[in-house]
């Protein structure tokens, strides 16, 4: 029967004069791929610490001050590099997200006639804590959640939760900045900002650990492990998280808040580096999160294969492979779930739509020759990665979607790169995967509002095609520095204008 079932693939690998590779195993990635993207041994290995690869061993950050980018593949080393740097496991067994070297990010709190957020430190036996959207202003958070106000579930019935941080480095900044100690134009990217910023914060008695970083600024999406059947392949953290009473099928609040453990299903990873103030914008996945759409990518004997959608169901995101629309179900009102339109509250069914980050038809960036190209890169430089990591590591089973930056570090205005639409070709257009989303944070804008144009992590953060780090980044300008000595009053925190795309020109 086994032999049957695969000579019965094997005949389907070839239709026609169409090459269709097969795959037909959650979250595997085609192993004929040509290299685009290469990572030798040495070179994994000087990441780790000690520079010995080691199962779940400890990474070091990538150096973003002497970041050297002499291709797209540099990008994205950059970014598993820092992937693997923040879930590694040290000392009490934390990751490197939840020790003290970062800070989450609180909802938006009213103090006075400010709307501000707070940074929250990570100390020692205390909670980390995750919400599913929304804030008791009842006022919509898209930097904690889904990038629109719906709410996502997975296909046990469990809320989609998460969780925004900054490294230290990004907070004694911020803090520099508002304390008017820093001018604070752009995020830093040298050596002198970096400086500049360890020696602010040694004055305040802080010691950073790892200032070549320059500032980070992470968001997680997590699931309640209760129901996984296959939680041991999921990074954990003990969370408190909001209980929410079931009122009806259309009606859900807010009724306190519980522990829970939490398994990541996916994390954003932004940050500054050498010449690209704009920030490098990663982003990886669960491997059982979701579905691809179809997608191409080249062989290792230069051929075009195409990847057929995955037709099994066994995702987190997805139970019903022929329902795949994308549609929400669930948004937030206050501190109410509702069913969204004729939905009852319930998980709806997600595909990722540009599994690397490309359209199927149009090239994402000017340095490959094609949509299959430039995924070649990104499913190579996935391999390469998961290949060298020892035994059992739990991040093997996570996959990087991609990563998207400008070219020279110009200010972003918010669209993406097309070589068919000269307005689309020129500086401060998003390159690289240019048309990024994750599954579980942008569920319902992966193809954003035009398929060619628009997309990328830009068409969100390049208000008034700045720089400027309150115009890159959501949070940036409500947050309050850690100084105790600055007054709200000298401040206007509210002052943030509304972030629109530009017109096409």
């Amino acid at each position: 029967m086994k032999k049957t079932k695969l000579k019965l693939i094997i005949q389907l690998c070839f239709v026609g004069s169409l090459v269709v590779s097969c795959i037909t195993e959650n979250g595997r990635l085609p192993q004929d791929v040509k290299n685009l993207c290469e990572l030798t041994e040495p070179e994994f290995a000087t990441w780790f610490k000690n520079s010995k690869v080691t199962e779940d061993g400890i990474v070091t950050p990538a150096n973003s001050v002497d970041f050297v980018h002499d291709n797209n593949c540099d990008f994205y080393k950059w970014s598993e590099r820092m992937f693997l740097w923040v879930t590694s496991k040290e000392g009490d067994a934390k990751t490197v997200f939840e020790s003290p070297e970062f800070y989450s990010v609180s909802p938006k709190k009213i103090i006075g006639k400010d709307t501000v957020r707070e940074l929250i430190p990570h100390r020692s036996g205390q909670l980390l804590r995750a919400i599913a959207n929304v804030d008791k202003t009842g006022k919509i958070i898209s930097e904690e959640g889904q990038a629109t106000d719906d709410v996502l579930m997975d296909v046990n019935g469990g809320l989609v939760y998460y969780i925004s941080m900054v490294n230290d480095v990004y907070a004694e900044f911020l803090t520099a900045v508002k304390n008017r100690k820093m001018n604070g134009n752009t995020f830093p990217t040298t050596k002198e900002e970096r400086d500049s910023i360890f020696n602010y914060a040694k004055e305040n008695g802080i010691i950073l650990k790892n200032p070549n970083t320059l500032a980070i600024e992470i968001k997680t999406s997590w699931v309640d492990v209760s129901k996984l059947k296959n939680s041991n392949e999921y990074i954990t953290i003990d969370a408190i998280i909001p209980i929410y009473k079931k009122k009806s099928n259309k009606l859900w609040e807010v009724k306190g808040e519980r522990k829970a453990k939490l398994a990541l299903i996916g994390i954003h990873i932004v940050g500054s580096a050498n010449e690209h103030p704009e920030m490098i914008w990663a982003t990886f996945e669960h491997k059982k999160n979701t579905p691809n759409a179809a997608y191409q990518y080249l062989n290792n004997k230069d051929i075009i294969i195409t990847v057929e959608p995955d037709n099994s169901n066994d995702w987190l995101l997805n139970s019903n492979i022929k329902d795949s629309t994308n549609i929400s179900h669930m948004t937030f009102s206050g501190d109410k779930i509702l069913g969204k339109n004729k939905h009852q509250i319930s998980p709806s069914n997600t595909l990722r739509t540009k599994p690397w980050g490309s359209s199927f038809d149009v090239n994402p960036n000017a340095e490959n020759s094609s949509p299959a190209a430039s995924n070649s890169e990104i499913i190579s430089i996935n391999n390469s990665v998961i290949h060298k990591l020892k035994g059992k590591d739990i991040r093997k089973n996570y996959i990087f979607i991609g990563a998207t930056w400008t070219a020279n570090g110009t200010a972003p205005n918010g669209y993406s790169y097309n070589p068919n639409i000269d307005s689309l070709k020129v500086s401060g257009v998003a390159i690289g995967t240019s048309q990024l989303a994750n599954s579980t944070m942008e569920t319902y804008v992966q193809n954003g509002e035009n398929y060619n144009a628009f997309g990328s992590c830009f068409s969100c953060h390049s208000n008034n095609k700045s720089l400027q780090p309150r115009d890159l980044s959501h949070v940036f300008a409500r947050i309050v520095p850690l100084s105790k000595k600055i007054l709200f009053e000298k401040h206007n925190y509210s002052n943030i204008k509304e972030r629109q795309l530009p017109k096409l020109q």
